[in-house]
């Protein structure tokens, strides 16, 4: 058997197997023999049917695996042997076995195309400092998250008349500028709460009203202050706000009173667990650290971002690239189409990347998991799933749930993968030079946004 490898490209090459009848024969005859002593054809006793007609019959399917499981073997072999670090896997090259005669087997060739990963250098800790941002938990929104708990847990009526502190839930309708109802306008049905109305003039409008009654007014006024309550309204996403100056009908077909939870021991058991929380001092600062503990998520995922982007500016790692394209149209389970293959081939090169660097990372500072993380994890995910289910999970029946989700292996690929992402951050943490800034909520979502955009120009 005769194999070569050839450089076609960057990162790029193709493998070639050469086959002559000595490299399978023996293999070729022996199953052979055993089609003969398990075949059943008329005329012959079993086991009996002469070799001729069992190689007429079935030869070429014999031969076809043979020589499949011969060269897959041998193409594993060789690339465990080499120590060649593939990206993708091994595609047979289009016409590669073009003059391969299967009705007279004498000499095969077969030829696969590969893609390897790239060496690269890698110096810690980063040369660049990293902002940090420290998201200050303000009053204001500990308020607001209050306000929202109370009310989801508040005592639901419907009112014959509105006040200033109903739900109103109607229909919307957009106007021309006489009033009438424009064709092929926007309408929706929505909840409309009053409370949120920007100014005590249009307030006015809505209280006092009942089933059935009509309002005309300009949301975009009534509601600028609020644009996300607006856009949600409007059913329209935020960026099209613009552009919707009109008036609107509202119809009303039903008055809504939430009347917000007390706060007392009640709501506390309901929302903390018996006796957990017991005045509303300690409510306000147990909202207060659940809203920092979300911030700081946020936080560390907007520096791993920012130390990502780093490492590939800094690296400038090369891949396979039209290899790659070929791989996700042709040779994973789900092959995308070339469009596909477009649009989103540069966050798959991009993540493919981080995945190097990670690896290099694990690997260089010797890191480990364990099967207790992973377990751990896999509780963690499972518990996600039940939310709200958690209690009624007992451990027998989680544990059942654990050993069975631990059976598939992409579900433990894909904790592994996410323990090691962790893992590595968690490192990268400790050795990055950073800077903290404290920011306001806001500021930090502008300054996130504005970042994504700079990402897609």
């Amino acid at each position: 058997m005769d194999i070569t490898r050839e450089e076609i490209g960057t990162l790029n090459e193709v493998i070639k197997l050469k086959l002559s009848p000595e490299d399978y024969n023996n293999q070729f005859e022996s199953e052979i023999k055993k089609y003969q002593r398990s075949a059943n054809m008329p005329g012959f006793r079993p086991g009996h049917v002469p070799a001729g007609l069992i190689k007429k019959r079935y030869g070429r399917s014999i031969l076809v695996e043979e020589l499949n499981k011969i060269v897959s073997g041998t193409l594993q072999n060789f690339i465990t042997e080499h120590k060649l670090d593939l990206l993708g896997s091994p595609i047979p090259t289009p016409n590669g076995d073009a003059g391969n005669n299967w009705d007279e087997p004498g000499d095969f060739e077969f030829s696969f195309e590969i893609g390897l990963a790239p060496e690269f250098e890698l110096t810690l800790p980063p040369k660049n400092s990293f902002d940090y941002f420290e998201i200050k938990v303000d009053d204001k929104r500990v308020e607001t998250y209050l306000d929202d708990i109370r009310r989801k847990y508040g005592k639901f009526s419907n009112p014959e008349v509105s006040d200033e502190h109903s739900i109103l839930y109607g229909e919307l309708k957009e106007l021309e500028n006489d009033g009438s109802i424009k064709e092929g306008g926007i309408t929706s049905q929505t909840a409309l709460s009053i409370e949120l109305i920007d100014s005590d003039a249009q307030k006015k409008q809505f209280v006092g009203l009942k089933k059935e009654d009509t309002v005309s007014f300009a949301p975009h006024k009534a509601f600028g202050k609020n644009p996300d309550e607006l856009a949600h309204m409007l059913n329209v996403e935020k960026d099209e706000l613009k552009n919707i100056k009109s008036d609107f009908q509202f119809v009303v077909n039903t008055v809504n009173h939430i009347e917000k939870a007390e706060l007392n021991q009640e709501l506390f058991d309901k929302l903390y667990g018996a006796g957990n929380v017991t005045s509303e001092e300690q409510l306000r600062e147990r909202i207060k650290s659940d809203i920092a503990a979300m911030f700081a998520k946020e936080s560390d995922h907007k520096l791993k971002h920012d130390i990502d982007d780093n490492f590939i500016h800094e690296l400038k790692i090369s891949l396979p690239d039209e290899f790659l394209r070929k791989w996700l149209q042709t040779a994973i389970e789900k092959p995308l189409s070339p469009e596909q293959v477009e649009k989103e081939y540069p966050a798959y090169a991009r993540s493919m990347k981080l995945r190097m660097v990670e690896n290099k990372i694990f690997k260089d500072q010797e890191l480990q998991i364990t099967d207790e993380e992973i377990r751990e994890k896999a509780k963690e995910y499972l518990l996600a799933q039940f939310q709200g289910y958690g209690s009624a999970l007992t451990e027998d029946i989680l544990t059942g749930l654990i050993a069975r989700y631990l059976e598939k292996r992409e579900s433990v690929d894909r904790i592994i993968e996410s323990l090691s992402e962790q893992k590595v951050f968690n490192y990268l943490k400790t050795v990055v030079k950073t800077k903290k800034k404290e920011v306001t909520y806001d500021e930090f979502v502008k300054i996130v946004q504005d970042h994504q955009h700079e990402h897609h120009h």
